[in-house]
């Protein structure tokens, strides 16, 4: 297959699932409160979808792993999403509308993590940079929000839901289009096994790894749960937090864009290191309430406090681990960052924020702090990379 193959069907796959994403987070809500569900059951409905990623992930990850039909695994889980999106669609009640939801939030969950192994190690086969093909990932959450906007504005809020079933609507189509195992795996390998899976993860440095990465990752969830929130309480319009929104993913496409300078450059954990060090930076900076100006520069810093973090925890990731089970690391990687310590963070916010305000920020730029000496040390015993 040719690199250039490779790297459009992957970049367009890309695209529309995190089209879908970038409609569901913002406005998911609003449909369930139009469905009739009142405030609590609206936030136990969004908690328990992300919640359900711990059982969804690893189930689907260590699947590709075991049958080595990673494509195949992916194919599934699109149309499955699909078709239990459009299920949604139909339902009314908090039971029935969250035991769907649940369905479709447990099918799509794998996918990601799947996609993002199935790009780096073809990025790796065929030459390319991982972070070109990354970038539209960014790019299509950043469309699907605006989008998704500008049609609620002359939609009525009913019809968000077919948004966002749509969206994997076209992504199962666009699944179809990925390229096949063996051509990213030519050698086929032997079947993974659980304990093989174990002996990796519970290594010194791939616990340091785990920690770093992910806590790292969790010091976003205070900004991805009220960061607006507090824009909107140091009287920021509601135009200009757009654009702050949208400088933060535009910097970190552009890094993206470089991305495989910055790896020969700093390395794995290298990469790691400058990730939450400048994590450490920028929850530090917003919780001293900078001029505008500088809170533009401020936001810019996604590109290392996320970018970076991500860049370095995907090369670790095929550095490390054998092939035959990158998918079911990834998968834990993705539960533990993910599914627990951001979840965690992002449901503890609103206490945060109601008992220190602005303060949350230097609470973010603790667990920084602490992700990066986990890094620190990881550089320290295990180098190499």
């Amino acid at each position: 297959m040719p690199s250039h193959n490779f790297s459009l069907r992957l970049s367009l796959f890309n695209a529309v699932v995190f089209l879908g994403s970038g409609i569901q987070l913002p406005f998911l809500p609003l449909w369930l409160k139009e469905k009739g569900l009142p405030d609590s059951e609206v936030a136990l409905v969004v908690a328990l979808m992300m919640a359900v990623r711990i059982i969804g992930i690893p189930l689907g990850t260590f699947a590709a792993d075991l049958t080595q039909r990673r494509r195949a695994v992916i194919i599934f889980c699109a149309f499955g999403t699909f078709l239990a999106y459009g299920l949604l669609s139909l339902m009314s009640g908090f039971w029935p509308i969250l035991v769907t939801a649940l369905l479709a939030a447990a099918l799509l969950a794998p996918i990601i993590p799947l996609t993002e192994v199935m790009a780096v190690e073809g990025s790796q086969r065929f030459g390319l940079d991982y972070g070109r093909i990354r970038l539209w990932a960014s790019l299509s959450f950043l469309a699907g929000s605006f989008a998704g906007g500008a049609l609620l504005e002359v939609v009525p809020v009913g019809s968000v839901i077919l948004l966002i079933a749509g969206a994997p609507g076209l992504g199962a189509l666009f699944a179809l289009l990925l390229p096949n195992d063996k051509a990213i795996r030519p050698a086929r390998h032997e079947p993974v096994r659980i304990k093989a899976v174990l002996a990796v993860v519970v290594t010194l440095p791939f616990i340091l790894f785990l920690l770093a990465a992910g806590l790292g990752q969790a010091s976003h969830g205070f900004l991805y749960a009220f960061g607006s929130v507090y824009f909107v309480d140091i009287g920021l319009s509601k135009f200009t937090i757009g654009k702050l929104w949208a400088v933060s993913v535009l910097m970190e496409v552009l890094m993206f864009a470089f991305s495989n300078r910055f790896h020969r450059l700093f390395g794995s954990v290298g990469l790691i290191m400058l990730g939450t060090a400048l994590a450490t930076l920028r929850w530090s900076a917003t919780g001293l309430e900078p001029p505008l100006a500088m809170l533009f520069a401020v936001q810019a810093l996604h590109a290392g406090s996320f970018g970076f973090t991500h860049l370095g925890t995907m090369h670790f990731i095929r550095e490390r681990v054998p092939e035959n089970m990158r998918n079911s690391v990834q998968g834990l990687y993705s539960v533990l960052s993910s599914g627990v310590l951001l979840s965690s963070t992002m449901w503890a916010s609103g206490t945060l924020y109601g008992a220190l305000g602005g303060g949350a920020w230097f609470v973010m730029a603790g667990y920084a702090a602490v992700a990066f000496l986990l890094a620190l040390l990881l550089r320290a015993i295990s180098p190499r990379g």
